[in-house]
């Protein structure tokens, strides 16, 4: 039920504040941090000398590298990075596709493939994958192969026993912010042996950093320090990529409509820039894929401007539609295929396959959140048994983890008490998952602190991970002050306010200072508004294709956009209004994301509703 404030008569004493400060002083964010996180230089990552030694061997010798990349979004963009990049600096360059059916580590399996299709090869480089591959690195070095790994990863004991690995996570590795992606490892071994052999091509491989970004993005790293200018040159990069589709549709108020089957991409200004120089071939279809990607995200409507391309697009639709195929089950060829197909229609048409291959995987993701919640679950919420494809367990972890808002980790449903169990967890920012099952014999975890596989020896020990994760959750709790906002500031006519809502030019401003700290991200994330409405005055619309949407919009005019919720809560709304007008009632509580909208040259503060503080009474 939800939580109905007493709305008082006296306007909110924060009138006079500066919303924009009191936001930053409880979130910490003092005028010294924030300068601090900007600084982007950092250390040089160790073994990169060697690397960019061994590289130029490579080059001279006319030695063919195979790069075998991992087969997520920060695997793929790693991919075609490496795959342009050393394309455009001269080396015999050859891209593997990973068989995500084998996992995460490289195979003797995956050694075989690339041995069979290009039997000449002479150097494996890896990316975002290989620092614990022993028995892959092994099959390699056997075929006498020199073995390079560029990863992210935390690395194990006994150690890489690849000839010479770069990676953040090192043993030994002293590097000062190791959250880097897997991409972005590449990416410092490509501008270090440009710098060193061929600084001429420094603006080609500078451009790279439109992967290493997304990589950054899609793998959840924290935006700080090198990571946010990164990220901030690879939206740049990408918008260099998009092209604005053109108005050629009439429409019945005498105008015209975008066409975004007319988007001709060979407009986009990167790419004219690239065509008016000499480039490798694979160099130049690795960004017109991306601006042909963008052409296809247009088509499917998830772009409408160039505001649009930011760090969200890159976590909310591009990274997922590339990480679909290995939750349904589709094959992985059309998301390399994308930035490397010979031909413009052969890209746009596997982007438009990628991108309906996501939309299967929501409402895949949907059925089997529903067999979660209504199955046999005698570990819930802790741990869930699910039927669905191994590729989806991460996917719904997160899922289970937002709804309860405490560890999570996804099985398979062992037959017997000592079968091996495996799966995923995802976890909030204050428990490590990994370090959090180590001291537990029989429990590990390798991945990511927060997201993760998860693997127990035997199912017997099943109620010791229930107990670790409750336990976690328990000290959490002890610690967690429940009385606290659900947002950094609380809005509207109530006494707890900060503000009021009757107002909206301080909103306004305070938005666009908020807008000037981008990009957000893991570790430095979007502020958030509680806002109270009161139901007097206020106006309920059912928006969208299928009135799926709806639109609250107050008395002073703030329009509050809240996505897919009018089955259920339209009438319901409908019904505190009505009872609102005969009698005194309190406020509605949301959590809200505020922003500027732009609509015929005049520009309104919005609210976008996150969730709603339990549900009306």
């Amino acid at each position: 039920m939800s939580t109905i404030q007493p709305v008082d008569s006296h306007s909110p004493v924060a009138g006079e504040q500066d919303l924009f400060e009191l936001m930053c002083g409880r979130r910490g964010w003092s005028d010294a941090y924030l300068q601090d996180i900007e600084d982007s230089g950092h250390d040089e990552l160790l073994g990169l000398p060697e690397m960019v030694e061994a590289l130029e061997e490579a080059r001279t010798s006319g030695a063919k590298i195979t790069i075998a990349p991992d087969f997520d979004m920060d695997g793929i963009a790693s991919g075609v990075l490496g795959y342009a990049g050393l394309s455009e600096l001269g080396f015999d360059v050859e891209l593997h596709l990973p068989d995500y059916r084998r996992g995460h580590d490289l195979t003797p399996e995956d050694i075989g493939d690339i041995h069979r299709t290009w039997p000449d090869t002479g150097v494996l480089l890896t990316c975002d994958g290989g620092v614990n591959s022993h028995r892959g690195i092994a099959a390699a070095r056997a075929l006498g192969w020199k073995t390079l790994v560029t990863d992210h990863h935390e690395e194990l004991e006994p150690g890489s026993s690849a000839d010479i690995t770069v990676d953040p996570c090192r043993i030994d590795e002293t590097y000062a912010h190791p959250g880097i992606c897997g991409a972005h490892v590449l990416y410092q071994v490509l501008e270090a042996y440009t710098r060193a052999r061929r600084p001429g091509k420094l603006w080609e491989i500078h451009l790279l950093r439109l992967f290493a970004g997304l990589g950054t993005v899609s793998d959840v790293m924290p935006v700080l320090y090198e990571n946010r200018q990164l990220v901030r040159d690879s939206i740049s990069i990408a918008r260099l990529l998009r092209v604005a589709a053109p108005r050629t549709i009439p429409n019945p108020w005498g105008g015209f409509d975008a066409d975004p089957e007319a988007i001709d991409v060979e407009k986009a200004i990167l790419l004219q820039l690239l065509r008016t120089g000499e480039h490798h071939p694979v160099f130049v279809r690795a960004f017109q894929g991306f601006a042909l990607l963008l052409k296809a995200f247009v088509q499917a409507g998830k772009i409408r401007g160039v505001d649009d391309l930011d760090e969200g697009f890159y976590g909310f639709y591009l990274a997922p539609a590339m990480n679909s195929p290995r939750r349904t089950g589709d094959p992985l060829e059309d998301c390399f295929a994308v930035f490397t197909a010979g031909h413009a229609d052969g890209m746009l048409e596997a982007a438009h396959r990628v991108i309906e291959g996501n939309e299967r995987r929501k409402q895949l993701t949907t059925e089997h959140l529903e067999a979660l919640s209504g199955g046999d679950q005698p570990l819930a919420p802790w741990v869930y048994f699910s039927e669905a494809p191994v590729g989806m367990y991460g996917l719904l972890a997160n899922q289970m983890m937002q709804r309860h808002g405490h560890p999570v980790v996804v099985v398979n449903r062992p037959g017997g008490p000592g079968d091996f169990v495996s799966g995923s967890g995802r976890a909030p920012a204050w428990f490590d998952i990994i370090t959090g099952l180590e001291p537990h014999a029989g429990l590990s975890a390798i991945g990511h602190q927060q997201a993760c596989g998860v693997k127990i020896e035997r199912a017997e020990l099943l109620d010791s991970l229930v107990a670790v994760l409750a336990d976690a959750t328990q000290l959490a709790l002890l610690d967690a002050d429940t009385d606290a906002p659900h947002g950094d500031l609380v809005l509207g006519p109530d006494a707890d306010c900060d503000a009021g809502l009757d107002d909206l030019g301080p909103l306004a401003e305070f938005v666009r200072r908020v807008e000037a700290l981008r990009p957000f991200g893991h570790g430095f994330t979007e502020p958030v508004v509680e806002i109270a409405l009161e139901p007097m005055g206020l106006r309920v619309d059912r928006i969208g294709s299928e009135s799926q949407h709806l639109r609250l919009v107050t008395r002073s005019g703030l329009s509050c956009l809240w996505w897919n919720p009018a089955g259920e809560q339209h009438a319901v709304l409908e019904e505190l209004i009505s009872r609102a007008s005969r009698t005194e009632t309190g406020t509605l509580r949301f959590t809200a994301k505020l922003q500027l909208n732009t609509f015929r040259g005049d520009t309104r503060v919005q609210a976008v509703i996150r969730e709603q503080i339990d549900g009306p009474s």
